[in-house]
C-alpha cells in the first residue's frame, strides 16, 4: 500500500512546491475549493425570500482569497438583478474604514491614539470643558468618550451640504452620558469626529483620503465616497418597509454622516477589504495595527466587547470580529474569523424592524463554513407583519367608531345627568385618556428622547411612526371634541319661562 500512495502524492508535493515558489499557500488553495456553494446560495436565497428583503449580494473569503461571490433578487423596482459588483450603502461598517484611516495616520507618526482630540481640532468641545480636554482619540475609537448615542442620531437626518466640521461643532452642546474613559456607549458621533480628525491631520478631506488610501490599494473599483457617483455606476435602490412590504424610497444622503455610516461599497469590493483583514491586511495596515484594532478594548454587554471599527465576539467555540451597518433603507453585516482565515459579507437593501436578518444570514453562512449548527431560526416574518397590520387595523377601526360614537356619548349624558362618582367615571376619565396620551407620545417623549426622534423614527420605520402619529392626533382632536359636547350636555338648564297674558 505505502508503494502504491507514494507515487498519487507526488503530483500534490509539486503542485505544493510550485505554489510555494509563487507566494501562494497550499492551506490556502484548499480552503479556497468549495465543497457545496450550491447549499449556501439556496439557504440565503430562502432567507432572503422569507424575510422579503428585494436584492441581496454575498461575499465569502477563505484563506485570505474570495472564494465565493452571489447576487440574489432585484437591485431595484425597475428589476435589475443584484450582482456581487451593485453598489450598497454599508451603513456602520463605514466605521471599521475610519477606524483604519486612523490606524494608518497612526503608523503614519501623524496621530497618536492617546493624545486629546483638542491636539488635532482645537475648538472641539462638549457642554462640560474639563470632559473635553480629557477625550482622546481612543476614546471616541472604542466609543468610550461619554458621548451619548442621542448625539449621534441627528446627523443622520443631514444633506450632501452639511459637513463635517458643522457636525463637530454641534456637539458643543451635548452633556455626557457618563464619565470620559468609564464604559461603553456606542454614538456615531465618536466617529463623525474621528473623520475629521482624518481630514485635519491628513491634509486631505476624509473621502478623498479613503479614496487614496483604502479604496485603490484594495482595487475596490466599485466604491464610492459619493451616492451620485454611486448611481451613475448602478447603486441598488434603496427600500423601506410599510407594513410588512419593501418600498423604494429616494433618501437623502448626509455626507457628513460618511466616517460613521454612509460609505458605499459592493460585496466584491467588500471581500477584498475582508480580505485585507484576514491576510494581515500588507495593503493597508501592519499585522500590529490590525491586532489593536480587533483587540477586546470595552465590554459592550453580554459576551462581547468592542475594539475600534469591530466588535468582538465569538460563533459557537470559533472567535469572531463583526460589525453590522444599518441606514433608514439599506443594511449590511460582515463577520470574521480570523484564526481560521474565513470572513462573510451581506449587503442588502432594505431594513425594517428586522434589520438584523442581514446579521442572521451572514453568521448562518459562517457556522456552515465552519460546521457548525446554523444559528436560531429566523422569526416568521410574514406571521409577525400579519399580526403588526391586524393590530393596525383594529386599533384604526376602534379609534374611528369611538369618534363616531361622540354624539350618542353626549346624549348619554344629557339624559343621565352624571353626578359625582359618576361624573368622574363618565366624562373625566374618558376625557383624562383622551388628552393624556397623546401629549405624552407628541411631545413629552420626544423631549425626553434627547433627539429629534419622530424624524429619526420616521426615516427607519415610516409606516408604524406616521400611523401613531396620526392616531394621536386624532385622538388628541376626539379629546377637544369630547371637551366641548361635555360643557354643550352638562351646562345647567333654564327653566321656560311662562307666557305672559295667559
Amino acid at each position: 500500500m505505502p508503494t502504491r500512495s507514494r507515487p498519487r502524492q507526488l503530483p500534490l508535493l509539486a503542485l505544493s512546491l510550485l505554489l510555494l515558489l509563487l507566494g501562494i499557500s497550499p492551506r490556502a488553495l484548499a480552503i479556497a475549493q468549495p465543497s457545496d456553494w450550491a447549499a449556501i446560495d439556496a439557504y440565503v436565497d430562502a432567507q432572503r425570500n422569507g424575510a422579503r428583503i428585494p436584492g441581496l449580494a454575498l461575499g465569502i473569503v477563505e484563506g485570505g482569497q474570495v472564494v465565493h461571490l452571489q447576487g440574489f433578487g432585484a437591485a431595484g423596482p425597475s428589476g435589475q438583478a443584484v450582482t456581487p459588483q451593485t453598489p450598497f450603502l454599508i451603513g456602520s461598517l463605514s466605521k471599521s474604514f475610519t477606524a483604519l484611516a486612523v490606524m494608518q495616520l497612526v503608523e503614519a507618526g501623524q496621530v497618536n491614539l492617546d493624545t486629546p482630540v483638542q491636539s488635532y481640532i482645537p475648538w472641539f468641545c462638549v457642554a462640560d470643558e474639563t470632559a473635553s480636554a480629557q477625550i482622546t482619540v481612543r476614546h471616541l475609537l472604542n466609543h468610550t468618550s461619554g458621548i451619548p448615542n442621542a448625539a449621534g442620531l441627528a446627523p443622520l437626518l443631514g444633506d450632501e451640504q452639511t459637513s463635517l466640521e458643522e457636525q463637530v461643532r454641534a456637539l458643543s452642546t451635548v452633556r455626557l452620558a457618563r464619565p470620559v474613559g468609564s464604559a461603553f456607549e456606542y454614538s456615531n458621533a465618536n466617529y463623525i469626529v474621528l473623520g475629521l480628525i482624518v481630514q485635519t491631520a491628513s491634509g486631505q478631506p476624509y473621502a478623498e483620503y479613503i479614496q487614496e488610501h483604502i479604496f485603490a490599494p484594495l482595487e475596490m473599483r466599485h466604491s464610492y465616497t459619493s451616492q451620485d457617483e454611486a448611481r451613475q455606476h448602478g447603486m441598488a435602490a434603496g427600500y423601506r418597509w410599510w407594513f410588512g412590504f419593501p418600498i423604494a424610497a429616494d433618501l437623502p444622503y448626509p455626507a457628513s454622516a460618511m466616517p460613521a455610516g454612509y460609505l458605499i461599497s459592493s460585496a466584491e469590493d467588500m471581500t477584498r477589504f475582508l480580505a485585507a483583514h484576514l491576510d494581515e491586511g500588507s495593503a493597508v495596515l501592519s499585522p500590529a495595527g490590525l491586532a489593536e484594532m480587533r483587540r477586546s478594548a470595552v465590554a459592550t454587554g453580554g459576551n462581547e466587547s468592542y475594539g475600534m471599527g469591530w466588535i468582538v465576539s465569538a460563533l459557537g467555540d470559533t472567535p469572531v470580529i463583526f460589525h453590522e451597518g444599518s441606514t433608514p433603507n439599506f443594511y449590511a453585516t460582515a463577520i470574521m474569523a480570523p484564526e481560521q482565515g474565513r470572513g462573510v459579507i451581506v449587503l442588502t437593501n432594505c431594513t425594517s424592524m428586522f434589520a438584523g436578518q442581514a446579521a442572521r444570514i451572514a453568521r448562518g453562512v459562517m457556522a456552515m463554513r465552519l460546521g457548525q449548527p446554523i444559528p436560531s431560526a429566523s422569526p416568521p416574518f410574514a406571521a409577525f407583519y400579519a399580526l403588526v397590520d391586524a393590530a393596525v387595523v383594529l386599533l384604526t377601526a376602534g379609534l374611528v367608531l369611538s369618534v363616531v360614537l361622540l354624539p350618542r356619548w353626549r346624549q348619554r349624558l344629557i339624559e343621565r345627568r352624571p353626578r359625582a362618582l359618576g361624573f368622574l367615571g363618565r366624562v373625566f376619565l374618558p376625557i383624562s385618556w383622551d388628552i393624556t396620551w397623546p401629549l405624552v407620545l407628541l411631545v413629552l417623549v420626544p423631549q425626553g428622547a434627547g433627539f429629534p426622534l419622530w424624524r429619526v423614527m420616521g426615516y427607519f420605520q415610516p409606516d408604524l411612526t406616521y400611523w401613531g402619529i396620526g392616531i394621536a392626533v386624532v385622538a388628541l382632536g376626539k379629546g377637544v371634541v369630547r371637551i366641548a359636547l361635555a360643557v354643550t350636555a352638562l351646562r345647567p338648564q333654564r327653566s321656560p319661562q311662562p307666557v305672559k297674558g295667559l
